[in-house]
């Protein structure tokens, strides 16, 4: 760890002062980051709902006299933070919203608060350049049109940064640069003729039948894709009474690929497979896209080194830089397609500890996720200075 925490290895040595200072300051702000992720740990929201996290953020900003914008892209509970001006620009990325029945069992409580942590800091320290914190809603595939970084990048607010970086707990330290997945979510639309159970039923045709032949078809699948292909479906509609014939039944399913290319032809894998099965039991078929592309994540090499670096002379166990990152699939992807970014993973659950599982939850809230989020937020921060800023020399002495 950075600054006057206890570690047993504390790297004062080293770091140069300037360094050592953005630290420092994040630990001094412990005593306000540490209420921030305890209250959006205590509340969790879904996508798009994240009021309280979201107010919560900006109410700790506007304290330290940086004003915040709620509201962004026709989303109410996105928002902008920004100190200096000119360039190099760099995006510090937040995120809070939670996982149905899970709470924040990705950790968002825990990001979002590195990311305030990092922001304060570097806003601090900054003199020439610009530095600003964006919460990104709605990150969790969870919620109908999901992928709340889509409508920032569509809405123009990525079109000035340079830079992006973010944070992300897991069950160990790394800078993983492979292993993100692209991904799609579809609806799969079965339409049927619903009719009494008993006392019509050869007239009906079932579209819960179609949809549950699909789902086992579709889950065959899995025998005949390459092996890096990921398919998740779920059953969320099949009728509302069980008299009554369903005429309408739904499939959802998260579609996962090493490339944009192969998660399409994964997409028209699936979609076929369903559609013959519909005309096999007279059903009418259609499908939605219910969350957009996430595309797989796209490193900036110089800053990956210098990201490890950092972590290394922080006393930290960094995994080896070929680690495959099992971080599944995000919407910050889309991000490092557009401009050079990274993301760090720092420790908060013991290893082997996976994401979305209510034992991440518990170490999100937990005694030992404060210290993470000061940990992770001094990466970051120490990253941007030493990769971006230092190199163009605009920090304060």
């Amino acid at each position: 760890m950075f600054g006057n925490r206890p570690s047993n290895n504390p790297p004062v040595d080293a770091f140069d002062g300037i360094e050592l200072e953005i630290a420092r300051r994040i630990d001094a702000l412990a005593p306000e980051l540490e209420p921030l992720l305890r209250a959006i740990g205590a509340n969790p929201e879904l996508g798009f709902e994240e009021h309280f996290a979201a107010s919560e953020i900006a109410r700790l900003l506007e304290a330290h006299g940086h004003a915040c914008t709620v509201g962004l892209a026709g989303m109410p509970t996105a928002l902008r933070a920004t100190a200096g001006d000119g360039g190099p620009h760099v995006a510090i990325l937040a995120e809070y919203d939670a996982l149905p029945g899970l709470g924040h069992a990705c950790g968002h409580n825990v990001i979002a608060t590195i990311a305030v942590g990092a922001f304060l800091a570097l806003a601090a320290s900054v003199r020439e350049g610009t530095v600003e914190l964006i919460g990104c809603p709605a990150e969790e595939s969870a919620v109908d049109g999901a992928g709340g970084k889509v409508r920032l990048i569509a809405d123009g607010v990525f079109d000035d940064v340079d830079y992006a970086l973010m944070a992300h707990p897991y069950d160990r330290t790394m800078v993983a640069t492979h292993g993100s997945l692209a991904a799609r979510g579809v609806d799969l639309l079965f339409t049927g003729r619903p009719t009494h159970a008993v006392a019509s039923d050869d007239r009906g045709v079932n579209a819960l039948d179609a949809a549950v032949a699909a789902y086992v078809a579709i889950g065959r699948l899995t025998d005949q894709v390459p092996s890096d292909n990921r398919i998740n479906g779920i059953i969320p509609e099949g009728g509302d009474s069980a008299n009554v014939i369903p005429g309408h039944a739904r499939l959802r399913y998260r579609l996962r690929a090493p490339t944009v290319a192969a998660v399409d032809e994964l997409l028209d894998c699936v979609v076929d497979c369903a559609r013959n099965v519909a005309i096999a039991a007279g059903c009418e078929f259609e499908t939605r896209e219910y969350v957009p592309l996430y595309a797989p994540i796209d490193h900036d090499d110089e800053l990956v080194a210098v990201a490890r670096d950092v972590m290394a002379a922080a006393g930290l166990e960094v995994e080896p830089d070929d680690v495959s990152c099992s971080i599944s699939s995000t919407d910050f992807g889309n991000v490092t397609q557009l401009t050079r970014a990274v993301e760090i993973g720092v420790q908060l659950a013991a290893r082997g500890v996976a994401l979305h599982t209510p034992e991440f939850e518990r170490a999100a809230n937990g005694a030992g996720a404060i210290d993470t989020a000061l940990t992770g937020a001094q990466v970051l921060a120490v990253t941007a200075w030493r990769g971006i800023f230092a190199r163009a020399g605009a920090l304060h002495g």
